[in-house]
């Protein structure tokens, strides 16, 4: 009897969840015509976003295929924090240019801490896994960036790679580590999942290495695949993974924890296009998008539970724990640019 109640139970519940589902897919799936007749007056869009323009164009071109009648600009102004900064210098002069923004997770926090980023629960969230969407609606992950350690397989045989940190430090690998100059959102985000004592003291006996710090992350993984050096501390592990899969000898190893950078996308507050940004988030958001370009073409994982992702497998069946650059950093992020360069001897 036990067992019937329980069965009847765990039915009852995925029933739920199935009706819940079909309820908000249906809402989703209604709003599309509203929300594309809309854009069609607005007759615009405009996007600063930090994925490469010839990326970001096949996703717009393809955009365009299904909503010609929308003039989009694409505008990619340098990194987050140069993004950022010109949303911000045009809000104070009161030009609200911009409707659709993708920047870092923690640059996306610095905006809507300053109110300029709306509230928008495009009906593809409910795809994402919970570690790559706030709880508000503000942004959710365009693509995600999990760091790597990386090593050159003519040098290192898969055998002999650091499986975890403290394989990092033992003596054989003095002096033939890489670590990226300006890893700090990496190092602030394990001294928040660690916590400041283990962290640091981490840290320091890392530093005992004799790392050699460059800067550049492109440069470090073309460094490694070329030989230059046998393994980085921590790399862009798509990245990395693209560089493998056009047969250069690099390989990556996900270790536990692995530190994820998101890249976030969101609807300005005051979007002169607001219909058309609707549309567009929820494209970019769709399987189509996530599945077919980012991920196939582009080497972008998904933060979606449902693509298809070789990268993403690997990472999940490594069992490791993703750690996000998240909110909590930016509160002392002046404190950690200058504590890393002080315990990895950067010049």
């Amino acid at each position: 009897m036990q067992k019937t109640k329980s069965t009847a139970w765990i039915l009852a519940l995925t029933l739920g969840a199935v009706l819940s589902y079909d309820r908000a897919h249906s809402a989703g799936a209604a709003e599309q015509p509203a929300l594309a007749e809309g854009a069609r007056k607005e007759g615009s869009l405009i996007i600063y976003s930090l994925l490469a323009v010839p990326d970001h164009s096949r996703i717009v071109n393809r955009f365009k295929e299904k909503y010609p009648f929308l003039e989009v600009s694409l505008i990619r102004p340098g990194a987050s924090e140069r993004i950022t900064a010109r949303i911000m210098t045009e809000a104070r002069a009161g030009r609200h240019s911009v409707d659709v923004i993708g920047v870092s997770r923690l640059n996306m926090f610095h905006l809507i801490q300053r109110g300029l980023v709306m509230s928008y629960e495009s009906p593809e969230r409910r795809q994402f896994d919970a570690a790559f969407k706030d709880k508000k609606g503000f942004w959710t992950a365009f693509y995600v960036n999990p760091e790597v350690m990386s090593y050159n397989t003519n040098l290192v045989p898969a055998a002999a790679a650091p499986k975890n940190y403290q394989d990092l430090l033992d003596p054989r690998w003095k002096g033939k580590l890489v670590l990226e100059q300006t890893a700090v959102e990496w190092f602030a985000a394990l001294l928040q999942h660690w916590g400041e004592d283990k962290a640091l003291a981490y840290m320091r006996r890392l530093a005992g290495q004799n790392l050699k710090t460059i800067n550049g992350n492109t440069l470090i993984t073309q460094l490694i695949a070329a030989g230059e050096h046998a393994a980085a501390v921590t790399l862009n592990g798509p990245r990395v993974e693209l560089t493998k899969r056009r047969g250069a000898p690099i390989d990556w190893i996900a270790l536990d924890p692995t530190v994820v950078d998101i890249v976030a996308m969101g609807i300005a507050t005051q979007a002169p296009h607001p219909n058309a940004a609707k549309l567009y988030l929820n494209f970019v958001l769709s399987r189509e998008v996530q599945e077919g370009l980012l991920e196939e073409q582009f080497v972008k994982p998904s933060g979606r539970t449902d693509v298809k992702s070789a990268f993403m497998a690997k990472m999940r069946g490594a069992r490791v724990q993703f750690v996000s650059v998240d909110e909590t950093i930016g509160d002392q992020w002046e404190r950690y640019e200058k504590l890393f360069p002080k315990i990895f001897n950067v010049q």
